[in-house]
């Protein structure tokens, strides 16, 4: 780390008496954000969580470092890839380095030919067990069996090891995954030592001598977080889709429009399904069009399309960003963007703080999708029975004041440019614009698009602003029209574009727009190639 930057040591603090000589926080302190230290920017923050699993602590760590414009390690797509065996595998062997041999089941699942299972009984522990070698094929289920394969587990500290056969094995490991604490097994093949399983140590299972490497590290003060490099043809774009899901974005019409778009300006498009993913290295980009979320597979499709350097719309980041509703508040509150009066509650929250916004209360899942993770309280028991229920998925949520109107503002922005304007109309007798039925179903508000330039200046102006918070990707930016101006509610990736809806008024030049912006991409990527060779 330069010595201009300082830096600040995040774990819980069960774990503070071992480490020493490091300015320290515990994970609640750092989320709520009330120390002044924990929110400024010349901060790189170490990040030693005992988890990193989706919306731990520690998950949450790195994801407000981001939203804070911060430096961490890790960084959130760290996080994301090294919990992925395809991604880290690749991004392994695109090093340089040796991997034991995998195979790729459905497009989706890693088999190691070699694993050693985790002990059960403490998912932080990652103790392992006997090695177990893989049989049988794709074809039919496959099984592991115990084998006498000799293997090391080797422990590294910022890259650094103990054991002086693997010191060069680690230090280019951690080129690729710069956490603080990584457990590496090795596995003795063709007389070499192969990387097998990579993954996240917590402190408390870290040895006394380790320990000790760790604090000198810490120490020293010269602590640093590495970034992937950008890892490496008419273009041929694929469309991913999946039609019998009812929350899809798009359907058969609009890739039609797309098709024909792309036909305009000499570029192939193509559809992909769920089924496709050994074939997405055959195409030039990937524009998802399908539900998105971190749990769903278009997210491995996107990590995949980012590793082979592939254009993607939207990209992981902007999928891991757009869908956590506690990182957009903070980045709106960062920005002093307007938006109704927020705050991000943990279960250590006084009822006072909350009831301070009045009732009623909307009430936000920070990783829900669509209007089943967004409820209304109307007052104190039942704002306490929502967070009950809630509090079990994530340890922080969302509330929010509640701002009825007759419609929210949808504004679509491409490459920071608005690319159609609508109004998304509650459904009927309904304070959302979907209204759940009870015998199943759902019932719509009306969609309502205008000519751009037909949305008000202010509107348009504050969601340009709020995208460029997230990139330069497909948003959906929702924003309210309010007494005191416009504020904002949400940025969705992958925003709904429907034939007769969203294109209603921009008709075909919303599809030039988009295949404009993957052809801009494609050729950005083809100059980054030229450079490097």
């Amino acid at each position: 780390m330069s010595s201009r930057r300082r830096y600040l040591v995040v774990a819980e603090r069960s774990d503070h008496s071992v480490l020493k000589e490091a300015p320290l926080l515990a994970p609640e302190d750092y989320l709520e954000g009330r120390n002044v230290e924990a929110v400024s920017q010349d901060l790189t923050i170490i990040n030693l969580c005992r988890s990193y699993e989706y919306l731990s602590r520690g998950y949450y760590i790195s994801l407000l470092a981001d939203a804070r414009r911060q430096k961490v390690v890790p960084n959130l797509q760290m996080v994301e890839e090294i919990t992925n065996p395809y991604t880290y595998f690749t991004a392994l062997r695109n090093s340089g380095l040796e991997t034991i041999d995998f195979t790729v089941v459905r497009g989706r699942h890693v088999l190691p030919k070699v694993i050693v299972p985790a002990d059960a009984k403490d998912e932080t522990a990652r103790e392992p067990g006997p090695p177990m070698m893989s049989e049988g094929g794709v074809q039919g289920p496959v099984r592991y069996r115990h084998v006498g394969q000799p293997y090391e587990e080797v422990t590294t500290c910022f890259g650094r090891t103990l054991d002086a056969r693997f010191r060069k094995h680690c230090a280019e490991v951690f080129k690729v995954f710069p956490f603080p604490l990584l457990k590496i097994r090795f596995y003795r093949e063709d007389n070499r030592w192969k990387v097998g399983q990579v993954f996240p140590l917590a402190v408390n299972r870290v040895r006394p001598a380790e320990l000790e490497l760790l604090n000198q590290e810490l120490s020293t003060g010269k602590l640093f977080d590495a970034s992937l490099a950008v890892r490496e043809s008419p273009y041929c774009i694929a469309v991913l889709m999946d039609e019998s899901d009812a929350f899809a974005p798009s359907d058969e019409d609009t890739f039609q429009k797309l098709k024909r778009a792309g036909e305009r300006h000499g570029v192939l498009i193509e559809p992909l399904s769920k089924d496709d993913f050994r074939i997405l290295a055959e195409y030039n980009a990937l524009f998802l069009r399908t539900v998105t979320g971190m749990d769903h597979y278009s997210f491995l499709f996107a990590q995949r399309a980012k590793s082979l350097g592939v254009p993607v719309i939207d990209d992981p980041q902007t999928t891991v960003r757009c869908s956590n509703k506690v990182y957009l508040h903070e980045i709106f509150h960062r920005a002093g963007l307007a938006t109704p009066r927020t705050l991000t509650i943990s279960r250590t929250t006084p009822l006072s703080e909350a009831e301070a916004l009045g009732y009623p209360l909307i009430v936000k899942q920070p990783d829900g999708t669509f209007s089943a993770a967004v409820k209304k309280a109307v007052d104190a028991s039942e704002l306490k029975k929502l967070t009950r229920d809630m509090f079990k998925r994530s340890p922080l949520l969302t509330l929010q004041e509640f701002r009825p109107t007759e419609f929210d503002w949808r504004i679509g922005v491409l490459d920071g440019a608005v690319l159609y304007a609508c109004k998304y109309y509650m459904a009927k007798g309904h304070w959302q614009i979907v209204r759940e039925r009870r015998g199943g179903g759902r019932r719509y508000g009306k969609v309502e698009a205008v000519p751009i330039d037909g949305a008000p200046e202010q509107v348009r102006s504050l969601a340009l602003e709020a995208a460029a918070l997230i990139g330069d990707g497909l948003y959906g930016v929702d924003i309210k029209e309010t007494e005191l101006g416009p504020v904002i509610i949400e940025i969705n990736d992958n925003p709904d574009i429907w034939v007769g809806e969203e294109d209603a008024v921009e008709g075909d030049r919303l599809y030039d727009a988009i295949v404009h912006a993957f052809l801009r991409r494609l050729h950005d990527v083809g100059l980054r190639r030229e450079v490097s060779t």
